[in-house]
């Protein structure tokens, strides 16, 4: 029962991505009883592995969208849960959001947060060398569609989440 519940929700938030104009892929089949999801392959390269191949403009581009559609998906009401650079994939010059597994409904400035501090910790992480201009295109991408007052709400409650002792400040 908890896996079909699971299934059930991971196939209701990749709907609810793609009706919030959030590309991912799209879903053949839903299977409540055996707990089956039949997907699209989304033909493409994982952003992680788009990034350690270019540089410059085509790196923060990248990062642009990624803010953009992080930004779709809390106006929707939807926080991704696990939005690392392993999660995306690059398919025709867009964004593929893909692993709905952590999704969930929510309103709350705190959830937008995490899911904001993941991909940060992820930038940070996995590629130092790009991060700090990947870090302003992710936010300049989130604020152009998310709004100022958004932006800066959800910068000042990541700030707080940094500041809590078993979270490492990461600049």
């Amino acid at each position: 029962s908890i896996r079909r519940a699971r299934t059930v929700r991971e196939a209701q938030m990749i709907h609810a991505a793609r009706s919030a104009r959030v590309e991912a892929p799209f879903l053949y089949f839903v299977g409540d009883r055996d707990a089956t999801l039949v997907m699209e392959h989304v033909a493409g390269t994982r952003l992680k592995d788009a990034i350690s191949r270019g540089r410059g403009e085509k790196t923060e581009a990248l990062f642009r969208l990624l803010g953009e559609g992080v930004a779709r998906l809390h106006a929707s009401g939807i926080m991704h849960g696990d939005v690392t650079t392993a999660n995306v994939i690059v398919r025709d010059g867009g964004l593929v959001f893909i692993d709905f597994g952590l999704a969930a409904r929510t309103d709350r400035l705190e959830d937008r947060a995490v899911d904001m501090r993941l991909i940060k910790e992820t930038i940070t992480g996995a590629h130092p060398d790009v991060s700090s201009a990947a870090l302003g295109s992710l936010w300049e991408g989130y604020g152009g569609v998310a709004g100022g007052d958004e932006l800066a709400a959800v910068q000042r409650q990541l700030g707080q989440i940094e500041r809590r002792g078993r979270y490492a400040r990461v600049e």
